[in-house]
């Protein structure tokens, strides 16, 4: 996956899991993640090493990365966005199916 490509969707997990991270990971992920700082800056704001932002993504980046692979809200997510997309353009039989399975999706699993 490309640098920008895993950086978005990097993003977009920390969006839905961050909140269960510590302060420290949560709002150091944020400040990459979501406010471009870079670790250069986000170590200057909090007085800590760049090594030790570093280390504080790399190890949020594994529990995304894990809570995403155990809970997959993330893949739902853009499977549901993907069928509502399609609404606004297929038939009405196919609208039809496509709420079912926007249904199912919401009703297994959230």
């Amino acid at each position: 996956m490309e640098s920008f490509e895993r950086k978005e969707r990097t993003a977009e997990l920390l969006l839905l899991y961050g909140k269960m991270m510590t302060e420290t990971v949560y709002r150091r992920m944020a400040y990459f993640y979501l406010e471009d700082y870079s670790i250069g800056e986000i170590a200057q704001n909090e007085g800590v090493s760049r090594s030790a932002v570093f280390e504080s993504l790399r190890a949020g980046e594994k529990l995304l990365d894990e809570w995403e692979d155990k809970l997959g809200f993330y893949q739902k997510n853009n499977k549901i966005n993907h069928m509502l997309d399609e609404l606004s353009t297929a038939d009405k039989e196919r609208q039809k199916e496509l709420i079912q399975a926007i249904k199912g999706e919401i009703s297994y699993g959230i």
